[in-house]
């Protein structure tokens, strides 16, 4: 690798470390139904219902985490490609 393309990747490095850092965050979103909302005549539709919303709720946060992540790996494979492609030409 030539000098000129170390800063590239190691840039690339970094948006790699950042998507996975991301996806880890993603993997980690917990479902947190809120039972104490609910009155204390609870039925089980509203208990179900509860359940179903924190999933709902879970499962948004963690796809915006993943679409994160999927944008900053793009990057980290376009700079990579960017660093090999640079570092070959230089080198011819």
């Amino acid at each position: 690798m030539t000098y000129s393309a170390i800063p590239l990747g190691i840039v690339s490095l970094v948006f790699g470390l950042i998507a996975a850092w991301y996806w880890y965050r993603a993997s980690k979103v917990a479902i947190e139904p809120k039972f104490h909302e609910l009155s204390e005549d609870v039925h089980e539709v509203d208990f179900n219902w509860a359940l179903v919303k924190a999933i709902m709720i879970a499962a948004q946060q963690s796809s915006a985490l993943n679409r994160s992540a999927a944008l900053w790996t793009a990057a980290a494979v376009l700079l990579s490609g960017a660093t090999t492609l640079l570092s070959t030409l230089i080198a011819h």
